[in-house]
């Protein structure tokens, strides 16, 4: 109660002062705006977890708040500079997760990883493409298309389907300690998901340009340009872990802030060399963790960013969630979101079932792949530009879903790792329970 009263009081202050005069454009401004944005994403987050919720659901929610969209204390212009800064956040938290991936566990979990992933193509596109085509005729901007154009846009919300957040996951990870099987199977499963959707999105797009307009023709060269892509970053990720195993080996002072200069070097990279960032840190954090000693202090200094760097990224993200979209379009919004829903459970619990996994996994595995964010608004973003016809009606229904998935996602699979044991409280919940056994055996 008295951190919620905290907050209230807070907010209130701040809307009362910002409110008045607000602050005066400039560098100061952008600074103190951050400095807000920042203490009330982590009083949120307190707040969050009070009610057994991860925090990052109160950064969102937070940024959901005081973003442009509803109480206005946040600025557009101060969101689209804030986007710049997320660049380094992403590359932070995707650091995390190459280092978190450790190859003994991928390798043990991999008939598990390949035959979920497999799933998840196979069923989130039949079905998603199915309700799509089906509904088309309460969709407006599809009600008058040719049939061939439900079928395009299918394809689109296929793709938009299959994509998850690696950053939400790492973010539940990360705060609630988790660690087992489970976990690594989510991981797993969702680093290498995340470069099977850049070549979907590169065979996908110009796919669905041809159906939806017979007369363009399939683009090979997009997609050799994107497997190039691939290839360089996953090549300039391994040479920026070499270098940031031997500065931990023969150095290794100031670590935190050189974990910080590590994640701008690889947005800079990226920029220059049109390389995808998120997989440069992925390989970086890789290779520091199975091909050297030092996987444990790169870990432990990003783990000292990580307050900052998650209250940070998803305050943004929810401020730049266009929740007065999810107004206009919460009709089909709704049907699509039902229908991802159904198909992950359904994939996860099949891909799971024939992998031989145990019941836990099959119960629960599916709630790691609901939330969505960077790369599924990126798909938007694309679909905007390449379909100027009906592509910006498209996007604003992947805001939409964004936007419901991503509150929704982290909540979910926090009470997956709780359920399964391999959170901090679902493990004090398994000591307690063999506790109690043991005691009701002596007597």
């Amino acid at each position: 109660m008295a951190q919620a009263l905290t907050l209230l009081a807070f907010l209130g202050i701040t809307y009362v002062l910002l409110g008045v005069g607000g602050p005066a454009a400039g560098p100061g401004s952008l600074a103190m705006l951050l400095g807000f944005l920042l203490l009330a994403a982590y009083l949120a987050g307190r707040v969050s977890r009070t009610v057994a919720l991860p925090q990052i659901t109160g950064y969102l929610l937070m940024g959901i708040l005081v973003g442009p969209h509803l109480l206005g204390l946040l600025p557009s212009d101060a969101v689209v500079d804030f986007r710049l800064i997320n660049g380094g956040a992403l590359s932070l938290i995707a650091l995390t997760a190459g280092g978190e991936l450790r190859m003994d566990a991928v390798r043990a979990r991999l008939p598990s990883i390949l035959l979920i992933i497999l799933a998840h193509l196979v069923v989130i596109f039949g079905v998603v493409v199915g309700a799509v085509y089906l509904s088309r005729g309460i969709v407006p901007f599809l009600a008058h298309q040719p049939p061939r154009v439900a079928v395009a846009a299918g394809l689109l919300f296929g793709l938009v389907a299959v994509a998850k957040s690696p950053a939400t996951t790492i973010a539940v990870i990360t705060e609630e300690k988790a660690r087992g099987t489970f976990t690594d199977t989510i991981l797993g499963i969702t680093v290498v998901k995340d470069v099977v959707v850049l070549v979907l999105i590169a065979l996908l797009i110009p796919l669905a340009t041809v159906v939806a307009d017979p007369a363009v023709h399939f683009s090979y060269r997009t997609v050799e340009e994107v497997g190039l892509q691939i290839v360089l970053s996953i090549i300039a990720g391994l040479g920026l872990g070499w270098l940031l195993t031997a500065y931990l080996r023969r150095a290794g002072g100031y670590r935190i802030l050189v974990v910080l200069v590590t994640a701008f070097i690889v947005v800079e990279l990226s920029e220059q060399f049109h390389l995808e960032y998120i997989l440069i840190a992925m390989s970086a954090g890789f290779y520091v963790q199975n091909f050297s000693e030092q996987g444990r202090k790169l870990l432990r200094a990003l783990e000292a960013n990580s307050l900052p760097v998650y209250a940070m990224f998803f305050a943004v993200a929810g401020a730049d969630l266009r929740i007065d979209v999810l107004a206009r379009v919460w009709e089909i919004a709704s049907v699509l979101i039902l229908a991802r829903t159904v198909a992950l459970w359904a994939s996860t619990y099949l891909g799971a079932r024939i992998a031989g996994d145990a019941a836990p996994m099959r119960r629960y595995a599916w709630m790691g792949f609901l939330a969505q964010a960077g790369v599924t608004l990126g798909i938007a973003n694309l679909v905007r530009d390449r379909f100027p016809t009906w592509g910006s009606e498209v996007a604003a229904l992947v805001v939409a879903m964004i936007a419901v998935n991503q509150i929704v996602g982290p909540p979910a699979f926090r009470y997956a790792l709780v359920k399964v044991g391999e959170s901090r409280r679902g493990r004090a919940e398994t000591r307690r329970a063999m506790v109690l056994a043991r005691g009701s055996s002596g007597a």
